[in-house]
């Protein structure tokens, strides 16, 4: 089997690997289509405390073995794959909050492969840049006719970005949204708000970005400026677009985060979805907080996929979200390092990957 796996030094497509047995409660997925995210990028690194890893964690493909105790799925149901994979039974799971179960996001260590006889890691319950994964039968939806390139996106990009705006933000009719970078979350941040009638302004370094911003639904788009500090930034974005009831951060850059903590109204809402570098450090502005306002953080934007991917399935298929316009590309898995170098160069909204040999 092919995969591609980071070993703490590079990104390197291998045909050697291996995939453990389906086991209780377990279905084998043939991944046919992945996103690649900057989730995915930011875990690049040499001070990962286990490598090597399998990453990725977009993935759409068809289910190709069934293990026991499986009910309501059939070899050859096309899906998509979630990363979250709560107990059920614990504290927190009893208390309707799922995402805050110790073992929802994949953090204990799993090695589903091997690679000439010696384990890899697992990578947020997919590793969906491996040809067949193994994952739990909670983990899937059914995307029925939709395009694998857009099914791929529903378990983060879309998810993340739509319910960043409706479900954590808590987003109104007439509400004056800003959305800080404008990549694959972003563009469903905007979305998300923009489609509830809310006013949305995109904020992104990247010039290129406006015309995506636009396109789903940014009614102004603000290039940051990386010569004003967060205090003038902040204080120019409430100047010239307030009142800012509700900010959608996605970029995790610092600068960005500490801009949007300043630029809100008071009992404004901030929702921090960017994954930010291990160590990264915002000052919070605490004058502005102690008189009314949220600074709210999560993963996946809030989505309970159970309750929210269905609907987004459905929304993407009769329109109401779009997601086709947002595929840019789709790079073979042996040229996964090429669709890499065009995300960080910002040339792409989402890139994807075709696993199909």
């Amino acid at each position: 089997m092919k995969a591609a796996v980071w070993d703490g030094a590079s990104l390197f497509v291998s045909d050697r690997l291996t995939l453990r047995p389906v086991g209780p409660g377990e279905v084998r997925v043939r991944v046919l289509r992945s996103g690649i995210c900057h989730s995915d990028l930011a875990m690049m690194t040499p001070h990962l405390p286990i490598l090597p890893m399998v990453l990725g964690h977009e993935a759409a493909g068809e289910v190709a073995e069934i293990g026991p105790g499986v009910e309501g799925w059939a070899i050859g149901d096309r899906v998509t794959v979630g990363t979250q994979t709560p107990c059920g039974e614990c504290r927190e799971c009893l208390r309707g909050e799922p995402h805050n179960c110790d073992i929802n996001w994949g953090f204990a260590p799993a090695f589903p492969f091997t690679l000439d006889d010696k384990p890899v890691a697992s990578f947020a319950n997919v590793s969906s840049f491996a040809q067949e994964i193994v994952v739990k039968a909670s983990q899937l939806f059914a995307i029925d006719d939709l395009p694998m390139e857009q099914g791929a996106l529903i378990g983060c990009a879309v998810s993340t970005g739509v319910c960043a705006s409706r479900v954590l933000g808590r987003v109104r009719p007439d509400d004056r949204v800003l959305v800080f970078g404008i990549g694959g979350i972003g563009v469903n941040a905007i979305q998300g708000a923009a489609r509830l009638g809310a006013h949305v302004i995109a904020v992104d370094a990247n010039p290129a970005k406006e015309a995506a911003a636009r396109q789903f639904g940014a009614s102004a788009f603000v290039l940051a400026d990386p010569a004003l500090d967060a205090q003038s930034a902040g204080a120019m974005l409430a100047r010239d677009h307030g009142p800012i009831d509700l900010v959608v951060e996605c970029s995790g850059a610092v600068g960005a985060i500490e801009t949007a903590l300043r630029s809100i109204k008071r009992g404004g809402r901030v929702v921090l979805i960017g994954m930010s570098r291990p160590g990264s450090q915002a000052a919070l502005p605490l004058d502005r907080f102690v008189t009314g306002g949220e600074v709210i953080a999560t993963m996946n934007g809030g989505a309970l996929p159970d309750r929210d991917y269905p609907i987004l399935i459905d929304q993407v298929r009769d329109g109401r979200l779009n997601v086709a316009d947002q595929v840019s590309g789709i790079w073979p898995l042996d040229r996964i390092n090429d669709a890499i170098a065009a995300l960080k160069a910002g040339e792409v909204t989402r890139a994807l990957l075709n696993l199909v040999d």
